[in-house]
């Protein structure tokens, strides 16, 4: 068997990580997403809680005019472990990988289908008030702050040179396909690479 590797990109509230976890189970291939944060905390010497809330953002660089250079964020560097894992991952074999900006550090790869997974803002305000049982206003606000973060991290990391719908191979509509309609396109998909 050839191997597969799929980067999954995703709008806050379209659901990506449930279509990652039922085209694993389907393809019998594992999937990585919140779990590479926890390995590369532990090997970053972080604790879980706080690389979490590291998970993500922008690293803010502190320009210290004793030293005239960047200090190392701890953001930044969980940011290179988990580019590290994801490089490590990718050459044991098929995988799949939520997130982590996995699709910009594979980018060069010929070997890697890299998907992005949408749905118009009321269909993952929708989703969002439902899985946490919270108010639409609130959904609303939590899904354009989640988008904005997802936007940023990608510009700082990228050096502003890509964002998270570039260059991928597929871009799905969660809200027209659903996640099943999602998995099946994948499915199918996959096979090209």
């Amino acid at each position: 068997m050839n191997k597969k590797i799929i980067t999954i990109c995703r709008s806050f509230g379209a659901e990506g990580h449930e279509i990652g976890k039922e085209l694993s189970e389907r393809l019998n291939i594992p999937l990585y997403d919140k779990d590479l944060l926890e390995m590369a905390a532990r090997k970053s010497n972080l604790e879980l809680n706080h690389a979490a809330t590291l998970d993500e953002q922008i690293s803010k660089k502190i320009i210290s005019h004793y030293f005239l250079m960047s200090q190392d964020i701890e953001s930044d560097r969980l940011f290179r472990e988990e580019t590290n894992l994801i490089m490590q991952l990718v050459e044991k074999g098929s995988c799949i990988i939520v997130g982590r900006m996995a699709d910009y550090i594979l980018r060069n790869r010929a070997d890697c289908l890299k998907v992005f997974i949408t749905a118009p803002y009321d269909v993952r305000v929708g989703i969002i008030k439902e899985k946490y049982g919270i108010s639409a206003e609130e959904a609303g606000k939590t899904v354009r702050k989640m988008d904005t973060a997802r936007e940023e991290f990608y510009r700082y990391y990228s050096n502003g040179k890509w964002r998270q719908e570039t260059d991928k191979d597929i871009v799905l509509n969660r809200g027209i396909f659903g996640i099943k309609g999602c998995v099946d396109i994948l499915e199918i998909g996959r096979a090209h690479v």
